[in-house]
Formats: structure tokens, C-alpha cells, sequence
């Protein structure tokens, strides 16, 4: 699969809680991110359908 590379800046604060969170899920900090980002689509997504 051809994935997409993405350099982002993050505050010190938030990169440690987004460390703490892959470590307590066993994930690395860039599947958990992935993961994340995936869950906040559904959501979206879910959303918007019962606005329709």
C-alpha cells in the first residue's frame, strides 16, 4: 500500500499525551494518530447523516 508521509508540529504537551496513549494502547505514536483520525472521521461522517 502507498501511504502518505505528513511532517506536523505538535505542542510538547500534546505529543507526550499522544505517546502515553500509543504505549497504553500498544500501538506506535503514528497508528495512533491514524487511528485516531479514522475514529474522528466515522464520527463526522455519522454525523452528517443524521443531519440529512
Amino acid at each position: 500500500m502507498n501511504e502518505a508521509q505528513l511532517k506536523i508540529r505538535l505542542p510538547p504537551e500534546l505529543k507526550e499525551w499522544l505517546a502515553a496513549s500509543a504505549d497504553k494502547n500498544c500501538r506506535t505514536i503514528s497508528n495512533e494518530v491514524v487511528f485516531r483520525l479514522k475514529e474522528a472521521k466515522a464520527m463526522e461522517e455519522k454525523s452528517s447523516q443524521k443531519s440529512q
